[in-house]
């Protein structure tokens, strides 16, 4: 019969090899002492023994009373710093921004898009959404039109590595200055999951955004839906009756424009 200790090393050194080859997924509940127990063959002492080795190596953390593989750190937050974008709030936190294009379009605009970012019903829009890495972990789900006539000939563009805001300003010389959104939690759809990486109803955050330029213009009406545990956004809230008429005027005037947009995953 095999050393008690070295038996636990090697089932800790087993259960390491499934984590770093994706079959016990980040983020993902551990199965139970007594599976595992059944798996190798072993007392539940001893899976105990091998998950708290794992537990010290930061492979798998307990909460709740319930263990789970720890996630990889790659998180971003925003809202501390101004309007910024994606790519430069990553680069600042020392993360490599990749993103892969689900779909890119130039349509007419339907009477709900065109109200939203301020153009003739039927104008043309691109119509863009990506999925969006930091350091290969993919983090969130964006959605953006933008009129035509703001950024004729964007097609060109390699957006899986090029940022949006940084195309805008050099080639077409639309300089974003602010936005209003209205950020919403929900539970991450199976086609959301898929993309995400998670499993479904696991938590998401949705931020639905209208930019504008220093013209005052709308240039870009925006769905961004991250991980939950991927993204956090930091605000400066004020009392007071200015403040509550900001906060009413942005709930009313940012809105999902039109069941088409982000029709990609829903």
């Amino acid at each position: 019969m095999a050393d008690g200790s070295l038996l636990h090393r090697r089932i800790s050194d087993a259960l390491r090899e499934q984590i770093e080859r994706g079959e016990l997924a980040r983020g993902s509940r551990v199965p139970s002492e007594r599976t595992l127990a059944e798996q190798f063959g072993v007392s539940r002492l001893t899976v105990r023994q091998a998950l708290k080795d794992l537990e010290l190596e930061g492979l798998v953390q307990v909460i709740g009373g319930i263990r789970w593989i720890t996630r990889l750190e790659s998180s971003i937050e925003e809202g501390g710093s101004g309007l910024v974008s994606f790519s430069d709030l990553a680069a600042a936190n020392g993360f490599r921004v990749t993103s892969r294009v689900l779909t890119y379009q130039t349509r007419s605009s339907t009477l709900d898009e065109a109200s939203v970012l301020g153009i003739a019903p039927g104008a043309d829009v691109i119509d863009l959404a990506r999925l969006r890495f930091l350091d290969g972990v993919p983090v969130v789900v964006d959605y953006t039109l933008i009129p035509e006539a703001v950024a004729p000939g964007l097609e060109g563009v390699d957006f899986t590595t090029e940022s949006l805001y940084a195309i805008l300003a050099e080639r077409f010389g639309v300089h974003t200055v602010n936005a209003e959104c209205v950020i919403e939690a929900r539970g991450a759809s199976p086609e959301l999951a898929e993309y995400l990486g998670l499993s479904a109803g696991e938590p998401i955050l949705e931020i639905i955004q209208l930019i504008y330029d220093d013209r005052g213009r709308v240039v870009q009406s925006g769905r961004s839906v991250y991980r939950g545990d991927r993204y956090r956004f930091r605000a400066l809230l004020e009392s007071g009756r200015g403040a509550r008429r900001t906060v009413n005027r942005a709930v009313e005037r940012v809105t999902d424009p039109s069941p088409n947009f982000g029709k990609v995953l829903r």
